[in-house]
């Protein structure tokens, strides 16, 4: 498979300039909340960015006339490493949430350093959805269907290629989250790597970007069910 430079500039946005940012960018101060826009802003403006980038990758995968099977679009070749695979997702996200969910103290501080960006009420919850369906199709297609395939013909001639095109773009993706702390990035990490695999697995974006959009709808239920804490209050 070959790359036009398109690919190999997205390739080095997604490698370097994302992580980079992602490392310089700082939290957002508690006490500016009150001067952010409305948080639906946030959801919208983040979700059409996600699918311009998607549609900039799929644009230059179709001027290439290359296969869309090849970036995943086709229905899954199941076997019996993709319940596995599955199972392990759901282990590492569950485990994850029940930690969240009965350590109160943990709880509270995750609530406070994610309020600015996570539903706290269903009205917000509502226009969080926009965000979660965006991001589940766009970032698979960008970081999974894209960049696996760009490691893997980059890395032809590599030991271990399948590998290192999993688990590159497993941290490239993690990094990006990283305004949710350390261990968030860790977690998504693990399971960015497993959603890479069963894109090897199965030839399918189908199965990981169902996840993905559930996960997302999980996770944004978090602050709408956190029993009314005040974000702001430290215990």
């Amino acid at each position: 498979m070959e790359f036009n430079w398109f690919d190999h500039l997205v390739a080095i946005i997604l490698l370097i300039v994302l992580p980079f940012m992602s490392i310089r960018s700082e939290a957002v101060n508690v006490d500016t909340l009150d001067h952010l826009p409305p948080k639906k802003h946030f959801f919208y403006t983040n979700g059409l960015m996600l699918i311009i980038c998607a549609l900039l990758v799929l644009t230059s995968w179709n001027i290439s006339d290359r296969s869309w099977i090849k970036l995943g679009i086709q229905w899954p070749y199941l076997d019996g490493n993709l319940l596995l695979l599955i199972f392990l997702v759901a282990a590492i996200y569950l485990s994850d949430l029940i930690h969240y969910q009965f350590n109160k103290s943990y709880k509270t501080n995750k609530i406070k350093e994610l309020s600015n960006i996570i539903p706290m009420t269903w009205a917000e919850y509502q226009h969080y959805i926009f965000l979660a369906v965006a991001a589940g199709i766009s970032e698979e297609i960008i970081f999974r269907g894209f960049l696996i395939n760009y490691m893997l013909t980059l890395l032809t001639e590599a030991s271990y290629a399948s590998i290192l095109s999993v688990v590159i773009p497993a941290i490239v993706f993690s990094l990006s989250h990283l305004y949710q702390g350390w261990w968030a990035v860790l977690k998504i990490m693990l399971i960015a790597a497993l959603f890479g695999w069963i894109f090897l697995q199965t030839g399918s974006l189908l199965i990981i970007v169902i996840v993905h959009i559930l996960i997302d709808l999980i996770s944004g239920l978090t602050g709408v069910l956190s029993d009314g804490e005040d974000p702001n209050c430290v215990e």
